[in-house]
């Protein structure tokens, strides 16, 4: 199964990631804006940092597929 993320799917999580740290992670108010404000103009959609970030997932989310593929044959079906 070949599974690729999209930019606006990575952008979709990333927004949530970072709204999520701001959140919750007793950042300044300063800090906040300099995250948010981080994520929307360095990370949107179309710019080389967001294409980057795309393709590493995607290359981490396919090794995370086989690792699960390898374990699930290497593993004894009486584990289960």
């Amino acid at each position: 199964m070949d599974i690729k993320f999209n930019e606006d799917e990575v952008n979709e999580l990333l927004t949530v990631i970072v709204n999520r740290i701001a959140d919750e992670a007793g950042l300044s108010d300063r800090d906040r804006a300099m995250l948010k404000n981080w994520r929307s103009k360095q990370m949107r959609p179309g710019r080389d940092d967001m294409t980057e970030l795309v393709q590493k997932v995607n290359e981490d989310f396919a090794q995370q597929m086989a690792r699960r593929q390898r374990s699930q044959i290497r593993k004894p079906d009486w584990l289960e």
